[in-house]
């Protein structure tokens, strides 16, 4: 037999044959191209063999059972005949697996996703661990694309069409308790030492399959998905939902049709825009996460500031295992600080009574002396910070980093006011803290890096996506954003809708209308900063004059438009598409500007630290790939 890399076979005394996955030089088992057609070929191998009872898949790895398909080796793939040669390996394998004469076992502990899925589908029987860390899914859908290695029909053929199209559509996993009663799984184990005598029962038990569904329970199906995954999507955003349904439609259900018709459908899918910006998020994501992951030795975090933030930033420290003292001038605003968080604590921890124990008040500010982070979250004005600094650096221990909130003061005017200036960094949250998954680490020209890294760290143990931004006007988030609002407000003043200016940028894809966006925030907020980077005059008188007015956006019910509670009142109307287009191109360009001379002047490392920031702090949508992944790709 050909000696393998990165599997093994071996037969054991019931003349069951053992395939153990085990890919090399990494912590996890992916579905490289090599890998698939190293399986290939065993599969080719074990087929001519005799005396056989049974095949058994299973990994090596502690860490999962497979996590799918290696997403940056689809970048390789230029044209569709190269996507169908890479998907007609697997699809092959797969059916000869099918194929064999005795039964076929997948033993599955921790994760199998994407093809990490497929793969066992192709077997008989799928045995799981019911460790929390196994989890079976199919996340294609997040990368704009489906299911490849024959995955739908298989899935189809295994659980039933409803149950498939919830996997597929969503992407979300399922657990092992789900995926037995689904019937995705035949047996459940406690462990790993389990696997041996559930193979034995396997042996003697049929593999279950589906029935196609008849017309009535196809029309049924495709009703549900109409309503349930495709009702307020949009084409043009997400077309994968849409190819999926129409995958289905084509294929009748028919699990059959469904396999083969993936190698007509998935490479156009693959080679589409929004699974090219898709792909490179993820792989954005993914390098962002890695950056996170390090022991920042913080345990204990003290809070300046008990207000929404502030309060916030305490409440999420709390919530991932520090030790967190609250301080503020105002006793009552701690008070409610940690009424607020308790809350929180309520909905999102498993054990609340133990995060509520980790917060505590401290008007005195007493634990300063002992907190390895301090964390100002004050007023936004450059004096309030200096004095808080001042201060506490003389009680603070010598390891402690000091960190500001500030969304738009200078890391060096703040520091000015300490003897040791390169004890401090900037941490700016967005809010909602507990919602906004971004947090730029801001490093002024005297910051420490070891201290920056530990910053950086320290976001990833919040559960928070870390960008190294330097200390400019602005950072990286405001210094975009801010200019294009002040654009969409221009556009307003020449006398465009302001209703149309707002569905521009929603049919772009961006979750909220720049001119509802500044009621949200509020028009005072917005022309304060504007005060800062820079606002143009027409565009300042126009904030004064409602501000005067006492309209400051959602807040006080009235801004550029008039509030029902939490919903602005916009006079809807159609318009040409075409004109939207344009509109929201011509508004967007600032912003794209902004991102672009941010990685020329080297405030942000690369093109990808600001698309991702601009994903995560801006909500500019994933699917066109942040502003410069969107202007630079070819049309």
């Amino acid at each position: 037999m050909t000696e393998f890399q990165h599997c093994s076979f071996e037969i054991d005394d019931r003349q069951i044959g053992h395939i153990t996955l085990d890919v090399q030089n990494s912590s996890v088992n992916i579905l490289r191209n090599e890998v698939v057609a190293e399986l290939a070929q065993l599969i080719s191998e074990i087929e001519q063999m005799d005396g056989l009872n049974g095949l058994v898949l299973s990994s090596a790895k502690q860490n999962g059972f497979v996590y799918g398909a290696d997403i940056h080796e689809f970048s390789e793939l230029k044209t569709e005949a190269d996507v169908r040669q890479m998907m007609g390996v697997a699809h092959d394998m797969l059916w000869r697996i099918q194929q064999l004469p005795y039964p076929t076992i997948c033993c599955i502990d921790g994760v199998a996703v994407g093809g990490g899925l497929e793969v066992p589908l192709g077997f008989d029987h799928i045995i799981l661990t019911e460790s929390k860390k196994t989890m079976l899914g199919f996340p294609e859908i997040n990368l704009g694309i489906m299911p490849g290695f024959g995955g739908t029909g298989r899935a189809v053929a295994r659980i039933g069409l409803i149950p498939a199209m919830d996997m597929i559509f969503t992407g979300k996993p399922v657990g092992a308790a789900r995926a037995l009663e689904v019937g995705l799984a035949s047996e459940v184990v406690a462990d790993r030492d389990g696997f041996d005598a559930a193979i034995t029962r396997c042996l003697d038990k049929p593999a279950t399959r589906h029935a196609d569904p008849d017309a009535d329970a196809l029309a049924e199906a495709l009703s549900y998905a109409q309503q349930t995954y495709l009702a307020g999507a949009d084409r043009r955003h997400m077309p994968a939902l849409f190819w999926i349904y129409e995958h289905i439609e084509t294929a009748k259900g028919c699990a059959e049709a469904l396999t083969k018709g993936e190698q007509n459908l998935f490479p156009k899918m693959m080679l589409s825009e929004a699974s090219h910006h898709l792909r490179r998020v993820f792989a954005m994501t993914d390098a962002v996460k890695k950056s996170a992951r390090g022991d920042s030795q913080i345990r204990h975090v003290h809070v300046i500031g008990a207000g929404t933030m502030g309060g916030d930033i305490a409440a999420v420290s709390a919530l991932r295992g520090c030790e967190v003292t609250l301080t503020d001038m105002n006793p009552k605003a701690i008070d409610a600080a940690i009424d607020r968080a308790a809350s929180l604590f309520d909905k999102r921890s498993s054990e609340p009574e133990a995060a509520k124990a980790r917060l505590m008040a401290d008007p005195q500010g007493e634990g300063v002396a002992r907190a390895d982070i301090i964390i100002e979250a004050v007023a936004e004005r450059l004096e309030i910070k200096q004095a808080v600094f001042a201060d506490i650096e003389k009680r603070a221990h010598k390891n402690a980093i000091l960190a500001t909130n500030t969304s738009s003061i200078m890391i060096e005017d703040i520091a000015s006011a300490l003897d040791a200036p390169e004890r401090l960094v900037g941490l700016h949250f967005f809010n909602p803290v507990p919602v906004m998954p971004l947090v730029e680490v801001i490093a002024g020209r005297q910051s420490d890096p070891s201290a920056l890294g530990r910053a950086m760290w320290f976001s990833g143990q919040l559960g928070k996506m870390p960008v190294a931004v330097k200390s400019v006007k602005g950072f990286l988030v405001n210094r975009a954003l801010l200019p294009y609002l002040f654009k969409a407000v221009d556009v307003l003043e020449a006398g465009e809708q302001a209703d149309k200016i707002d569905q521009a940028l929603l049919d772009f894809g961006m979750p909220m209308g720049p001119i509802e966006l500044c009621d949200q925030i509020g028009l005072d907020v917005c022309l304060d900063v504007g005060h800062v980077l820079g606002v143009p005059d027409r565009v300042a008188a126009r904030f004064e004059a409602l501000i005067s007015a006492g309209k400051k956006g959602r807040k006080t019910q009235a801004g550029f438009y008039q509030w029902d509670g939490k919903k602005a009142v916009r006079e809807r109307a159609s318009y040409p598409a075409s004109e939207l287009a344009a509109l929201a191109e011509d508004i967007l360009a600032p912003l794209i500007a902004h991102c672009r001379s941010a990685v020329d002047e080297q405030i942000v490392a690369s093109k990808d630290d600001a698309d991702i920031g601009c994903i995560m702090g801006i909500g500019f949508p994933r699917f066109k790939g942040g502003p410069l992944g969107w202007a630079d790709y070819p049309r």
